[in-house]
């Protein structure tokens, strides 16, 4: 696992080339993860009582690959708030689990994906929440952008507990095809074992809005260029959030070569 912190003040972890299983989080920071393949389980661990931004950015591998498979575990903390976002842009087959665990009383966690999914590549999701505490609160949104041949598939489950009153779980997903030959679909699950909760879910599966393309025409863009703009606005929140420029660069790079 490679360290490195003159990044712009933020925290740069480096897993492409790791097996590390367990990462230890303990200060209020901003973290960039790279990840490539993986086939193991990695845990991240966040202390209580902190406010910490954690950018996962999977990266294309040079080697034939056939499927990955792994698990990532976030386990909050009392009071720990957590502000997770995750590109995936990697150009192989996946089935994984983000399992995001609120441990104690009033810990949070707003989540935010993109995944793109081209050729015939096959990406399966899931995200899991457990409210374990009272207080505690969840906001998950997840995108896909599938094209070609792929296919995807996203299911995102939030558990509330019994004793878990007080507590709030959202859920949005929203997947986008581009080719009348992709196959997609996605299953919102509230999984509610107690009185006291606040839940909702939204779910859409579709082509582009034709409006929002005429719209874009309209403005002079052709349609491919209007295409990857909306493209673009689904992995915008996620890369802005990378301040070196020549990453941010290299990023808009792979995703324009995968649309």
């Amino acid at each position: 696992m490679k360290k490195d912190f003159t990044n712009n003040n933020v925290n740069f972890i480096d897993l492409r080339n790791s097996r590390v299983e367990k990462v230890e989080i303990t200060t209020e920071d901003e973290y960039l993860i790279y990840l490539e393949e993986i086939n193991n389980n990695i845990n991240f661990n966040f202390k209580e009582d902190i406010v910490v931004k954690v950018t996962l950015v999977f990266f294309n591998s040079n080697k034939k690959i056939n499927n990955i498979n792994y698990n990532i575990n976030f386990n909050l903390e009392y009071s720990t708030k957590l502000n997770l976002y995750i590109a995936n842009l990697g150009n192989y087959n996946v089935n994984e689990v983000l399992k995001i665990n609120l441990l104690k009383e009033y810990a949070r966690v707003e989540f935010y994906s993109a995944t793109i999914v081209n050729k015939d590549f096959d990406k399966n999701t899931v995200v899991q929440v457990e409210h374990l505490a009272r207080n505690t609160y969840s906001n998950i949104k997840v995108y896909y952008v599938l094209k070609d041949t792929s296919k995807g598939f996203v299911r995102c489950i939030s558990n509330i507990l019994k004793g878990s009153s007080g507590s709030e779980a959202h859920q949005e997903l929203r997947l986008l095809l581009l080719d009348e030959k992709v196959k997609a679909n996605s299953d919102p699950v509230l999984l509610i074992d107690e009185n006291d909760i606040v839940a909702s879910h939204a779910n859409a599966i579709g082509m582009l809005d034709p409006d929002q393309v005429f719209y874009l025409l309209s403005r002079g863009l052709d349609k491919s260029s209007a295409q990857e703009l909306i493209i673009n606005g689904y992995f915008t929140p996620i890369f802005n959030n990378i301040s070196n420029e020549e990453l941010n660069n290299k990023l808009w790079e792979v995703l324009k070569g995968m649309i």
